[in-house]
């Protein structure tokens, strides 16, 4: 958000609380903290406290996401349910209660108010649908996620890697936000979409990191007018929002008029004759959106962490100089990467558990239900962050190291072999892909569209982050690195 938009806000709600503390009956209608709601009415047992708590987190949202998590630990969220407004919202952080709610009380729930706030910026897609809907969009893109068929995009995800790296030179400098996000679309333009976005990939992801931007000014107070205001951040997001829908619509127009023999996702919309042309487009903005911008983010943050790492770096180069000279390559992979590179496949991991895209969701209880030891009653909004439940020393060792080994387990005589439960945590400590009838459907696409970049990348270059280690910028729907960040790119001496 622009700092004047949002001190803008900070002053109007200030402004309220003056007018409360000097009439109890005032009104304060509506404060809206990181994906919380907080509808705030004139109540005698609505206290100072709970206000300058609420700006507290406000102001902690707007600077980082880190801190809005520790202020919202140290409010005591996890134990008790913390009355905002009428609202109860609990922090939920046991991760065998995480796992409970998320599965066998799925039914339960509904989708966080973070979500539903996203649909003023993606639409109805299979992010934001919910119940019957979601599971019709669910099935219908499910053929395009299947392990035969993700096998199949491989070649896409290493020829987009190649493609991004012969424009590098050795010693030349990058912006390494903006070359992964480039990246990853170029893969998911062909591999889901059949389509070369590369003439497009400047102006779909400066509009995609608008639109993102603009999930604070979404989840600010008055975040449904600010986004409808004469403000220059609403005019920037909503012409990204059109620039996208434009070039979502000519995708379809295009797919339409040549379809492939391997159905794309376009396809299997198309096909779907209850889905309008609002819907297929609501789909596609948000595969876009996820389809690429979560795994940008964890080649940067996993290229930052392995320039630290430099026993790290060594056994990478090793795995992927074994794979080259298994792989001619002028040969597509076919096999799924966490088979064939167990030691990325764990670089990968402990990046996604220190630094996971989804840092924050929300599930509201629509029916009493038990966690633990404890009854939540219908209405409270609990939230799940895998950012605390990843750097939680109740499930994982030495938790702020990076440590790809505990990823792998090791059996005398054999090659070490990618293991997610190698660590013996509960289910639940590591969702970052989250879990559930909601959970990721591209989860094995991710993995495998980020190993087979990184490898491919790697053959033949080094990455260095002079500003390594990175810390995560402001709050947004997604944990991203403060921007820029600046990289050399090396190129590897393989004689």
């Amino acid at each position: 958000m622009e700092r004047s938009a949002f001190d803008t806000t900070i002053r109007l709600y200030q402004d309220r609380v003056k007018r409360y503390l000097g009439n109890v009956q005032g009104r304060i209608d509506t404060v809206v903290c990181g994906q919380l709601s907080i509808d705030v009415a004139g109540s005698r047992t609505w206290s100072v406290r709970s206000m300058r708590v609420n700006l507290t987190l406000l102001r902690a949202f707007r600077r980082s996401p880190i801190e809005f998590l520790d202020r919202l630990v140290a409010s005591g969220a996890s134990t008790v349910p913390l009355r905002i407004g009428p609202e109860h919202v609990l922090l939920v952080d046991d991760a065998t209660e995480v796992w409970e709610l998320l599965t066998v009380h799925a039914r339960r729930t509904r989708k966080g108010r973070g979500l539903v706030r996203a649909r003023l910026l993606l639409g109805d897609g299979l992010l934001t649908s919910e119940g019957e809907a979601h599971l019709r969009q669910r099935r219908a893109l499910q053929p395009a996620f299947h392990p035969q068929r993700i096998s199949g995009y491989l070649e896409s995800f290493a020829a987009a890697a190649r493609r991004a790296a012969d424009r590098w030179t050795d010693g030349g400098e990058v912006d390494l936000v903006a070359e992964m996000s480039g990246l990853t679309l170029d893969g998911v333009g062909t591999a889901l979409f059949g389509s070369d976005l590369r003439g497009s990939t400047p102006q779909i992801t400066r509009a995609l990191t608008d639109l993102l931007a603009g999930f604070r000014l979404a989840m600010a107070p008055g975040g449904v007018w600010l986004l409808r205001s004469p403000l220059p951040a609403a005019r920037r997001i909503r012409r990204a929002k059109a620039e996208l829908e434009y070039v979502v619509d000519d995708l379809v127009r295009r797919r339409i008029r040549k379809r492939a023999n391997e159905p794309a996702v376009l396809d299997l919309l198309s096909d779907q004759p209850e889905f309008t042309d609002r819907q297929v487009r609501d789909q596609v903005m948000t595969l876009l959106l996820a389809g690429h911008e979560t795994t940008a983010m964890a080649l940067a943050w996993a290229l930052a962490a392995i320039d630290q790492a430099p026993a790290v770096r060594a056994e990478l180069e090793a795995e992927w100089d074994a794979a080259a000279e298994r792989r001619p390559a002028d040969q597509a992979p076919v096999t799924l990467p966490m088979t064939t590179l167990p030691a990325t496949t764990a670089v990968l991991a402990e990046t996604l558990r220190i630094w996971p895209p989804s840092w924050l969701f929300s599930r509201r209880v629509v029916e009493p239900l038990t966690l633990g030891e404890r009854t939540v009653s219908a209405g409270t909004m609990c939230l799940i962050s895998p950012a605390l439940l990843h750097r939680d020393p109740r499930w994982w060792a030495e938790p702020e190291r990076f440590w790809p080994q505990r990823w792998l387990s090791h059996e005398q005589g054999q090659p070490d072999r990618f293991d997610s439960k190698a660590q013996g945590q509960p289910r639940g400590a590591f969702l970052p892909f989250g879990a559930g009838p909601r959970m990721c459907i591209g989860e094995q696409f991710a993995w495998s569209e980020a190993a087979t970049m990184l490898a491919e990348l790697g053959r033949t270059w080094r990455i260095q982050v002079p500003g390594a280690p990175l810390g995560p910028g402001r709050s947004s729907m997604t944990l991203r690195p403060k921007d820029p960040v600046r990289a050399k790119t090396l190129r590897r001496n393989l004689a």
